[in-house]
C-alpha cells in the first residue's frame, strides 16, 4: 500500500486569490486607492511607485515617470523636482535622463504579437535604460503567450477592459482590468493580458529594457561608412 501511494494523483490544492497574488508577485491597485510600492530586497534596480494622488520630491540623481491630470501626456523628469502626481508616478533611483514629455493621443505604430501594436512613449537611450511603452490589445486577443520578465513592470490601464491572467497551471488568478487601474508585476511573475469584445490600451513602464543603443550600435553609427579606411 505504501508503494501504491506514490502513484496516486493528488488533485491540486485550491489557493485563495490573495495568496496567489502574493505567491506570484502581482498587485492590483484601484483608481481610488492611495498606495506606495517600493522595490523588494531581491530587485536589482530600486524604484518606488506612487499610486493615487501624491505630493513628492524627486531627489537629485533620481528621475520620475508620471501622467498628466487629463491622462493625455506622459512626463519624464530628473531630480531635484517637486510635483503633485494625480494618478501614477514611478521614481527610479540613479537614472538622470533629460526632461521629456510625450502625448498619449496617437495610435501605436509598431506591430506586436497576436495582432497587438505598441509605441515607444519614451524609448531607452542606452541598453538597459528604463522605457515607457504604449500597448494596444485589440478585441479577442492576448498581448502574447504566458510569459515572465526579468524586472518589474508598472502598468497603467489607460482605456478599455480586459483580463489579467497570473500564475501557473491550475493555480491561476484571473483579474478584471479597467480604466485607471494600476498593475505592478514583480520580476518573474508569470502573466499575460487578454481581451474579449473590447479594445484594451495600457501604458507599461519597464524599469529595465533589454534593447537600446550602444557606443558603436546606434543610428549615427549604423549606415555610416568611413572614406579611405579598410
Amino acid at each position: 500500500m505504501e508503494n501504491l501511494a506514490r502513484y496516486v494523483k493528488i488533485p491540486p490544492m485550491q489557493t485563495e486569490p490573495r495568496d496567489l497574488a502574493a505567491t506570484y508577485g502581482v498587485r492590483f491597485i484601484a483608481p481610488d486607492e492611495r498606495v506606495i510600492v517600493s522595490a523588494r530586497e531581491q530587485d536589482l534596480y530600486f524604484y518606488t511607485v506612487y499610486a493615487g494622488r501624491h505630493e513628492l520630491t524627486v531627489e537629485r540623481g533620481d528621475c520620475v515617470f508620471y501622467l498628466s491630470e487629463d491622462k493625455q501626456e506622459a512626463f519624464l523628469r530628473r531630480g531635484p523636482f517637486k510635483l503633485t502626481s494625480p494618478w501614477l508616478a514611478t521614481v527610479i533611483r540613479g537614472y538622470m535622463p533629460e526632461n521629456k514629455s510625450s502625448g498619449l493621443r496617437t495610435q501605436a505604430n509598431l506591430p506586436y504579437v497576436n495582432g497587438c501594436a505598441t509605441r515607444q512613449v519614451f524609448p531607452p537611450e542606452r541598453l538597459g535604460d528604463p522605457t515607457l511603452q504604449w500597448l494596444d490589445i485589440p478585441p479577442y486577443s492576448s498581448e502574447q503567450a504566458h510569459h515572465i520578465h526579468s524586472t518589474v513592470r508598472v502598468v497603467y490601464v489607460l482605456s478599455g477592459h480586459g483580463t489579467s491572467v497570473v500564475g501557473m497551471n491550475q493555480q491561476q488568478l484571473r483579474t478584471e482590468l479597467y480604466p485607471g487601474q494600476i498593475v505592478v508585476l514583480e520580476k518573474m511573475c508569470p502573466h499575460h493580458f487578454e481581451t474579449a469584445d473590447e479594445r484594451l490600451i495600457v501604458v507599461p513602464l519597464h524599469v529595465f529594457s533589454s534593447v537600446g543603443a550602444l557606443e558603436n550600435a546606434h543610428p549615427m553609427f549604423q549606415g555610416t561608412y568611413l572614406i579611405g579606411q579598410a
